[in-house]
């Protein structure tokens, strides 16, 4: 029974791999989030013809627009995390603001940082977000506090 149950936890820890795989080239690539059923029936049939006695476990991985929405929002979230706690090691840093709307008509902020750190070494990082609704100046200022504590 034990042996049943960590193949499917194994099953169902791959799945969720493979949504943030899938999703992560759908955005890097500006492409719709409904594109991730495609590339579920692309893969699929792939998969029939190749490994038929595999292709019943991506039936299991979820690629709906909804799935994949969540997994960019998923590692954008990290992507942030993780430029906010290296640009708190920077000893002197400039931001630079961009805005644009989308065809969705979605304020799309566009924020460019290049530091430098305690040991002289340069970081340039390039980060996207989306607001919703009307965007002021104080959103546009509230993207860049996390730079600094």
């Amino acid at each position: 029974m034990a042996l049943l149950t960590k193949k499917v936890v194994a099953e169902q820890e791959a799945a969720a791999l493979a949504r943030f795989r899938v999703a992560h080239p759908i955005a890097k690539h500006g492409k719709p989030f409904t594109d991730g059923e495609l590339i579920k029936d692309c893969t699929i049939a792939a998969a029939e013809e190749m490994c038929p006695e595999k292709a019943n476990l991506l039936e299991n991985i979820s690629l709906s627009a909804n799935t994949v929405s969540r997994r960019v929002d998923h590692i954008a979230e990290n992507i942030l995390t993780l430029l906010s706690d290296k640009n708190r090691h920077l000893e002197l840093f400039s931001p630079a603001l961009d805005e644009l709307t989308d065809v969705s008509d979605t304020a799309q902020e566009l924020h460019f940082i290049r530091g430098i750190g305690k040991n002289y070494e340069v970081y340039d990082e390039l980060g996207v977000h989306s607001i919703h609704g009307i965007a002021i100046g104080e959103d546009k200022v509230s993207l860049l506090s996390y730079q600094r504590p």
